[in-house]
């Protein structure tokens, strides 16, 4: 029997729309991954679309299994995922940490899932599921270990006074709202994965349907472009919206505190340690222990960096070429508005690069 690898492989390449199939490389799906780390984060953030992490490793869901349909070897995972750190280090040196260990896990994961090239459609699946949950799972023990539990035990404090006092809704005393919350994130997340693993599993039918879409004006200059945002020094994440949150929670029940005898007189207390906890970390974080992991990681780097020069050289000169289709795709969407536009804009992009000559 063949296995779903050979059978989309044959389908995809006996095509007869499938003219643009010779642009569809393993080093230019790479290219598009590293392009999607790098920089299409900056390009969602200044057109105001949330989630732009969840967008992101959705993304690499699809370049990994893209990598997966067209390389021989498995192993061309691994290679790719080393090249997009690298590239990722290149482009934008400021990245934390964790988001290299992320794309890191997202290679190894991708590589594990397809060494038997058998069930493309049950390993795509399985991928965006543990990616997108892991990708919220990360935020989350991010924040406890920043806030500890005090963080979600203020926001169902904050929570269960709006709903009793504010809105005059009676509060089940067993239900934990900080609790509540983190489990609705997670489930958006791991909705997101079971959407994504399984529109990867179809990405050949999509490719062979979006080769009849590229226009040839595509690389035409246009004055109604992405919107542009001036790059800022990086924000403490006290500036940043969680930061903002959070902190807001933090004063709101430290004045509900003073204010509601319902409240427990220790909550204005355990706030105050929990911001003064969050800021430590940070600090010991920021001036001592991030600088030794980043030139140690630095230095791993650089001896990788050589043994790709030529690869991270062709991929990086994709990049104002890339730029230029999703220009492209943004004002070809401007007839539509909110989500539909979001919706068409995200689309049109991921093929138009992944097609265009």
């Amino acid at each position: 029997m063949k296995s779903d690898f050979e059978k989309f492989g044959q389908s995809f390449s006996s095509s007869e729309d499938n003219s643009y199939n010779h642009q569809i490389s393993v080093i230019k799906i790479t290219a598009l991954w590293a392009f999607s780390e790098s920089a299409f984060g900056g390009i969602l953030h200044a057109l105001l679309i949330p989630f732009r992490g969840l967008f992101i490793s959705a993304a690499a869901v699809l370049f990994i299994s893209l990598i997966a349909l067209f390389s021989k070897n498995s192993k061309e995972i691994l290679k790719s995922t080393i090249i997009v750190i690298l590239i990722k280090a290149l482009v934008s040196p400021y990245t934390p940490l964790a988001a290299y260990l992320a794309v890191g896990i997202q290679g190894l994961l991708g590589y594990l899932l397809f060494l038997p090239k058998k069930f493309f459609r049950i390993s795509t699946f399985i991928l965006g599921i543990i990616i997108l949950s892991f990708s919220g799972i990360q935020k989350i023990v991010v924040l406890t270990v920043l806030f500890g539990n005090t963080l979600w035990k203020s926001i169902n404090i904050f929570i269960n006074q709006i709903l009793n006092e504010y809105l005059s809704i009676g509060v089940h005393p067993d239900v934990n709202y900080g609790y509540a919350l983190v489990a609705l994130y997670l489930l958006i997340h791991t909705t997101a994965g079971i959407f994504i693993g399984f529109y990867a599993g179809i990405l050949p039918k999509k490719i062979n349907y979006y080769t009849q879409q590229i226009p040839k004006s595509i690389f035409e200059e246009s004055k109604n472009g992405i919107p542009h945002r001036n790059k800022k020094k990086k924000r403490s994440w006290l500036l940043r919206p969680t930061g903002i949150f959070v902190l807001t929670i933090s004063v709101a029940v430290i004045i509900f505190s003073y204010l509601s005898p319902s409240i427990n007189d220790n909550a204005a207390l355990d706030i105050l340690i929990m911001l003064i906890r969050a800021i430590l970390l940070t600090v010991i974080w920021f001036a001592f222990l991030a600088p030794i992991a980043k030139n140690m990681f630095q230095k791993f780097l650089s001896g990788r960096k050589s043994n790709y020069t030529k690869e991270i050289d062709e991929i990086v000169n994709m990049f104002p070429l890339f730029n230029k289709v999703v220009a492209y795709c943004w004002k070809n969407s401007s007839d539509k508005k909110g989500l539909k536009r979001i919706h068409l804009f995200l689309s049109t992009s991921f093929y138009y690069l992944l097609l265009t000559k």
